[in-house]
């Protein structure tokens, strides 16, 4: 749940320009005004409207996702596809099930990548949404993240006790951003994205070593915080 606090000239007015402004109807909102305001007499003694509304983001891009995915496969020949969708905190899963899910995976997952591109910029969510959609099918997605974490977490491990750096084999963005999170409560060990393109590598680093591992990323240069680039 978002919380936006807004000013205007009536209750009424600012309710409809989020709405609109937001593209989102009225069953995703709750809203109580905080000052009710009034419009003076003569424009002398006006008083400016201010209301809190509260917004379920997550529920009502998860519904839009979710419609809008269901089409792309229609129009796509996917007939007995079927979509399902869950969320954890701010991020949800679009799950495909269908009879043909190596059709949608292809190979490395190339496909599944391809539609996931066309997925976002057909939602054209805005840049400051907090939620993030996740096309997925039969969970191959979530396999492939448990799979690629829990090696990222044992090497990191192993980098914490040797001092010895380590990169991970090229991913996807979905993936690295999974394993910066899940190495992030790892005391002592930073995680890099490096290289050109959609798949990177992800450096695991010792804290201790890595201000003298120049031969690692061949320039301090290539070292890039996390949050630039997941």
């Amino acid at each position: 749940m978002r919380i936006f606090e807004v000013e205007g000239d009536s209750v009424e007015e600012i309710v409809a320009h989020f709405m609109k402004e937001k593209d989102v109807p009225s069953d995703y909102i709750k809203y109580e005004v905080m000052e009710q305001g009034s419009k003076g007499l003569f424009g002398l003694g006006k008083k400016t409207a201010k209301v809190k509304i509260s917004y379920n983001e997550v529920e009502h891009v998860k519904k839009k996702g979710k419609l809008l995915l269901n089409e792309l496969l229609e129009k796509a020949g996917f007939a007995d596809a079927h979509v399902t969708a869950e969320n954890n905190d701010n991020r949800v899963i679009l799950n495909i099930e269908t009879d043909t899910p190596e059709l949608l995976i292809g190979k490395s997952a190339q496909t599944l990548d391809a539609l996931q591109y066309v997925f976002d910029k057909m939602i054209n969510l805005p840049e400051d949404t907090s939620v993030s959609l996740i096309v997925d099918v039969g969970y191959y997605r979530k396999r492939r993240v448990e799979e690629n974490v829990s090696k990222a977490l044992a090497m990191a491990e192993k980098v914490k006790r040797s001092g010895r750096p380590f990169k991970l084999a090229p991913m996807s963005s979905i993936i690295r951003k999974e394993i910066h999170i899940a190495l992030k409560s790892i005391p002592g060990i930073t995680t890099i994205s490096t290289g050109e393109g959609p798949l990177k590598q992800i450096s695991i680093v010792s804290e201790k070593s890595k201000g003298n591992n120049r031969r690692f990323n061949g320039n301090k240069r290539n070292y890039r915080n996390r949050k630039e680039d997941n």
